[in-house]
């Protein structure tokens, strides 16, 4: 579907709250490839069991999809699979939720084989905890004597037993992911190299800032990795060695970028990707400098880490895109422009103070390409940014 209606449920939100999570739904559908026609919002105390929205505004939603050619609806609150099924029958047209919408994006910027299989297990789950029972009379036939028949299993059954299995075979998959996975990390962790994460909300530049450290220490293009403005346009953890002027070596990872109330069937698909930034020495948190809404972004990445137990590691705070403010006057980080440079001179002073002042890290730089972990991309190489 590429013509869509937005609808959404307004219980306490502020004016400002909700403004943000309307702005930032339009940048997930765009994301997706969808034209966002209009948007519908009712504003009540509790939802509906059976539709979240009232009959009336259903009713409403649905005049308004038929008279804009609509080919679906997104909503911004999360939907339950009964209420899937309702608003399903009652509009007509194709219904998601939020975390269907992710889950769309998170497919069509899955690249590498473990992101894949993370994000078909991710679908599973969601699909999973959303079954209901489709209709009266989906029995499979029943089976016994006369006398003790049995009711047989219901089709919800046989399709939960299904999702179960195909999980388990994608579990299955990724552990053995997993363990190459942590084979790598104990390869860099016997290197001795410190490790620094970027972390941040999504589409706050990371990716950008990895590639402006890179092309400033002269590292070859080769090396930089997916850069888009986009929403999680990264899904994978890139790992890339990074030199400070005194001589010392660490590894500096990029991961996936958050984004507020995140399912948890996505944190546990991507626990492995996730696993670099709990092991990491030093987190450095990317901040949009230019998105008005950044302060509710940088509680929900606290949030986040609260969730994944990584909140007591040490942050380095930086605000990106300065370049598009016209006036900055925070003193709790540093302002950063990864287009112009702008910041980043101190930013690498600043992890060098945070890091060991041992000869920890003081290799040559011909085994590189045993610690870097090259993710390949095919057909986007024209996305990465020249020096």
């Amino acid at each position: 579907m590429n013509k869509v209606i937005v609808a959404a449920l307004r219980t306490d939100e502020s004016d400002e709250a909700w403004q943000q999570r309307m702005e930032e739904m339009q940048r997930l559908c765009e994301a997706c490839g969808m034209t966002v026609l209009a948007s519908l919002t009712q504003r009540a105390e509790r939802p509906w069991s059976r539709t979240l929205l009232g009959q009336g505004k259903c009713l409403q939603l649905k005049e308004l999809a038929w008279q804009r050619g609509a080919e679906g609806v997104v909503f911004l609150n999360d939907l339950s699979g009964m209420q899937l099924r309702n608003l399903n029958q009652l509009l007509q047209v194709e219904t998601v939720d939020r975390s269907a919408l992710i889950l769309m994006l998170f497919e069509r910027s899955a690249r590498t084989r473990q992101a894949v299989l993370q994000v078909q297990a991710a679908r599973l789950a969601w699909q999973r905890s959303r079954l209901v029972q489709g209709q009266i009379g989906a029995d499979q036939q029943q089976g016994g004597g006369f006398r003790n028949r049995g009711a047989g299993e219901s089709r919800l059954e046989l399709n939960r037993r299904t999702l179960d299995r195909q999980l388990k075979t994608i579990r299955r998959r990724l552990d053995q992911l997993k363990v190459q996975d942590q084979t790598r990390r104990d390869r860099r962790q016997r290197s001795g190299l410190p490790r620094v994460c970027l972390i941040g909300y999504s589409n706050a530049g990371k990716s950008s800032l990895m590639n402006a450290l890179l092309c400033r220490q002269g590292r070859p293009q080769a090396k930089q990795v997916l850069q888009r403005d986009q929403l999680f346009a990264t899904l994978d953890s890139s790992v890339r060695r990074m030199r400070l002027k005194d001589g010392r070596q660490y590894l500096l990872a990029d991961t996936v970028g958050f984004v507020r109330d995140l399912p948890d069937f996505l944190l546990e698909a991507f626990e492995s990707t996730l696993q670099e930034l709990k092991q990491a020495d030093l987190l450095i948190e990317v901040i949009d400098a230019a998105d008005a809404s950044w302060p509710y972004q940088h509680h929900t990445v606290w949030q986040t880490l609260q969730r994944l137990d990584a909140a007591m590691i040490p942050v380095i705070r930086v605000y990106n895109k300065i370049d598009l403010v016209t006036q900055w006057q925070r003193l709790d980080g540093i302002a950063i422009s990864c287009r112009y440079g702008q910041g980043l001179d101190e930013l690498q002073q600043q992890i060098a103070d945070a890091l060991p002042a041992s000869g920890i890290g003081r290799q040559p730089w011909e085994n590189q390409d045993e610690i870097d972990d090259d993710l390949v991309y095919n057909g986007v190489k024209e996305e990465k940014r020249s020096c």
